[in-house]
């Protein structure tokens, strides 16, 4: 293995020499391969990232900013080095975050970001870009407690909008001759400061304050679109990652949230954050330890949930932040790092960039989700290569090199013994279907809950424009569904589309899945309309 990787330093060394020989004076060498490949290809190819955390994205308290030198160390991590950079690539990640928080900088109406900082900032973009990674730059902490740059709201609409439309405009500016490996992504978990809705709202009802925010994220991400697109160069074509309401799984599958309108085809990305299962990987007080049949649920319904609307339909999605806090737990971390990856290894147009903010030790016995430390910065030790390995695994089938040694892959999870094992075809619904409708599910059983998973098929040869399934009560227990709407209607569940998926084209089929705790029988009423 490490022959092959000097080899191919070797090759990527003339290259590069090559390159820099025919490169016009004044032009970077990143410039001469351009933006050409689309989003489906770079996320394809991105496989495995890791972020910067509370690095570069730190800030001070200094109630009106205006810092004139760089917060970096500010909340206790070293400052970012190439050694650093160089540890995580020899792991094996090809793909580095770096959360920025602008804001704090600027200076002016305008918000002019100074030379100090912007260097900065270039500086450790290009010790990953000297690693041959992928390396997404984005707008972090500007909404934060103290003062927020842009706020989702009618009443900060403007001023947000001037916020974005500078910052983004100065760092277009600044990296438009770098090549497809430089991604940027609008913002970060844009949302509601202090808001009782500000990190989970119901995305089938969301209120009035909900809807005008995901408005509001809808017309930054264009903003902040238009304003790379209009630096021109290679930012004509960049790939560029976009967020829901606090970029959540929620909000992005509420109806109204919608992906900006691009002068350049193919080149979008939907950012989404999953520390998933939540009451493991990030909860604090109120939490679990441990990871199996229980919680696996959940990281199954996100992705059903991204490949309805999204993967399906050729958007390709970028979890930009994912991670399970310490807690002492360190076998069920890795049979989550496992399970996780392994789900997403299922998708060609998924990557999954793992959060790490340098914080190992747990406060008050294990109740703190913040603890996210892979590698230490200041030694360069990884702190859990179990993980790490796991992760690896699923990315290429190699282990991860860690301090030049290589790590052993970890035994895969032990598969859980059901009393009953799923269905192994469909089952079409017991009554006849109407208007050409026709409802399939198959059952996942694992002994302590199940799945259902529901396709309705229009055999008909006109468009159906909306439908409802019903499911007898007698049969299923219904805690939690994806991209559906569900009521209840005596003995039944009455089962309605989301806007994107309520019409379905001759021959066409919607997805959709429920599932349950406890037991569940071999057949289940299921009516279609």
């Amino acid at each position: 293995m490490h022959n092959v990787k000097i080899i191919k330093g070797l090759l990527s060394l003339v290259l590069t020499l090559i390159i820099v020989v025919t490169t016009a004076p004044g032009q970077t060498a990143n410039a001469v391969s351009g933006t050409n490949k689309t989003a489906a290809q770079v996320v394809s190819d991105m496989t495995v990232g890791w972020n910067i955390g509370n690095s570069l994205d730190s800030y001070g308290q200094k109630a009106n900013f205006l810092y004139t030198s760089s917060n970096e160390t500010y909340w206790g991590n070293p400052k970012t080095t190439k050694a650093l950079i160089d540890a995580v690539a020899e792991a094996g990640f090809n793909t580095v975050r770096i959360p920025v928080s602008w804001g704090q900088y600027t200076t002016g109406t305008d918000y002019q970001i100074p030379d100090f900082f912007m260097n900065r900032v270039h500086e450790v973009v290009d010790y990953c870009i000297e690693n041959d990674m992928y390396v997404i730059l984005n707008t972090h902490h500007d909404i934060n407690d103290n003062y927020c740059f842009y706020v989702p709201n009618n009443a900060n609409k403007s001023r947000s909008e001037a916020y974005f439309k500078s910052v983004w405009t100065q760092i277009g500016n600044e990296f438009k001759d770098y090549d497809y490996h430089l991604i940027f992504e609008t913002m970060n978990e844009p949302r509601l400061v202090g808001h009782s809705e500000e990190w989970w709202f119901p995305r089938n009802n969301p209120s009035a304050d909900i809807k005008e925010a995901v408005a509001c994220i809808n017309d930054y991400n264009q903003v902040a679109l238009d304003a790379i697109r209009a630096t021109g160069g290679n930012n004509a074509t960049r790939c560029v990652m976009v967020p829901g309401y606090d970029a959540s799984i929620e909000g992005c599958m509420t109806d109204t949230f919608a992906m900006p309108k691009d002068s350049a085809s193919n080149r979008l990305i939907l950012s989404v954050h999953a520390y998933i299962p939540y009451y493991f990987a990030l909860a604090s007080g109120n939490y679990t330890t441990r990871f199996d049949d229980s919680n696996k649920g959940d990281i199954d319904s996100f992705f059903n949930d991204l490949n309805s609307k999204f993967l399906s339909k050729n958007v390709p999605v970028v979890v930009g932040e994912t991670s399970a806090t310490n807690r002492n737990n360190r076998a069920d971390r890795v049979k989550w790092a496992d399970y996780y990856w392994g789900t997403a290894a299922k998708y060609s147009n998924v990557a999954m960039i793992l959060w790490d903010n340098n914080i190992y030790d747990n406060n008050s016995a294990g109740s703190d989700g913040e603890c996210h430390r892979y590698i230490d910065r200041a030694t360069l030790q990884w702190t859990v290569p179990e993980i790490i390995s796991a992760i690896m695994k699923h990315v290429d089938g190699t282990p991860a090199t860690i301090s030049g040694k290589v790590v052993p892959t970890p035994k895969p999870a032990e598969t859980p013994t059901s009393t009953q094992q799923p269905a192994s075809t469909p089952v079409s619904s017991k009554k006849p279907a109407v208007d050409g409708l026709k409802a399939e599910y198959t059952i996942n059983n694992w002994g302590s809950g199940y799945q259902v998973l529901v396709k309705v098929k229009n055999n008909s040869s006109t468009k159906v424009n909306t439908w409802t399934v019903k499911v007898n009560k007698k049969d299923v227990k219904i805690d939690s569904s994806w991209c559906v709407n569900i009521a209840e209607e005596g003995d039944y569940y009455v089962i309605t589309p989301m806007a994107w998926n309520s019409s379905i084209e001759p021959g066409g089929a919607v997805d959709f899945g429920i599932q349950g705790n406890g037991s569940i029988g071999s057949t289940v009423e299921v009516t279609v309309q």
